[in-house]
């Protein structure tokens, strides 16, 4: 049974053994060492920052993720500044467009700890922050979570413009007879405790007549606050709500910017989908 043929002389071919040999030395060798390396050998490898813009991709579930770091966490968890640029993040099962952060004085669990403890925030002296909602999100989002399960509201929709938010559904009322009622709701946004999106100066209306005050309030409270970010990772304090025609904008009194530092990038795609 022949192996394989060989053109070449005595020389060469004592010479091709030799080389075969030492290939297949240096496999035995290599593969019991590579397979002895404990997991936590190869995960060492990633930088403390790689490892936190991951804890980040895990809280946000992001589009994309753009992270710069003023130093590396040091052995205390401390970083002196940090900026995030998200694109398409999820908070509170609401869809966030567009989501900026700026925090200073960062204090993490320490990352001698991060492997037993999980990686959290201890303390963050400062944040500044930006996020934009827009009209689909919410459509599609914060009007699924309200009422996705409930059978006897339809075409519900919002509509964002500069003067504030309208929005209106049908709701299907089963008495002796079925009633198809139409609500419609005129409303601004307020803040409150800078953590809170609250729906204010508010107008309920059923079949295009104005319902009495003590019960748009109770229908009102059952929703709010539409938005809370009192649980959020950053200890935010927002300040300013803004209407544009489509979406709106919710921002700290000092806007994030930008720094030069240490950059990391994410960009979620089919392979990033199935890890998270």
């Amino acid at each position: 049974m022949r192996i394989f043929s060989n053109p070449y002389g005595r020389t060469d071919t004592a010479r091709g053994y030799m080389d075969l040999l030492r290939r297949v030395f240096f496999i035995v060798l290599l593969v019991p060492v590579f397979f002895s390396i404990p997991p936590s050998a190869a995960e060492a490898t990633s930088t403390r920052g790689e490892q936190l813009l991951q804890h980040f991709v895990e809280e946000f579930r992001p589009e994309k993720m753009h992270m710069i770091l003023e130093n590396e966490p040091d052995d205390e968890g401390l970083i002196r500044e940090l900026f995030l640029d998200v694109a398409g993040c999820d908070i509170g099962g609401v869809r966030i467009d567009s989501l900026k952060l700026r925090a200073v004085g960062v204090t993490l669990t320490p990352p001698s700890r991060w492997e037993e403890d999980g990686l959290d925030a201890t303390e963050i002296l400062n944040v500044h922050a930006f996020a934009r909602i827009t009209e689909n999100d919410l459509n599609e989002n914060l009007l699924q979570k309200q009422f996705g399960d409930d059978d006897e509201w339809h075409n519900l929709q919002v509509r964002m413009t500069p003067n504030g938010i309208y929005a209106r559904g049908n709701y299907l009322a089963r008495l002796l007879f079925t009633l198809d009622i139409l609500i419609e709701i005129f409303s601004k946004f307020k803040i409150v405790d800078m953590q809170q999106v609250w729906l204010d100066d508010y107008t309920l209306r059923v079949n295009r007549v104005d319902v009495p005050d003590f019960i748009t309030e109770k229908a009102v409270s059952q929703i709010q606050p539409l938005l809370d970010l009192s649980k959020f990772i950053f200890p935010l304090r927002l300040s300013s709500i803004d209407f544009h025609e489509g979406s709106m904008t919710i921002s700290s009194r000092i806007l994030p910017e930008p720094f030069e530092g240490i950059v990391y990038d994410y960009e979620k795609t089919r392979e990033t989908d199935k890890k998270q």
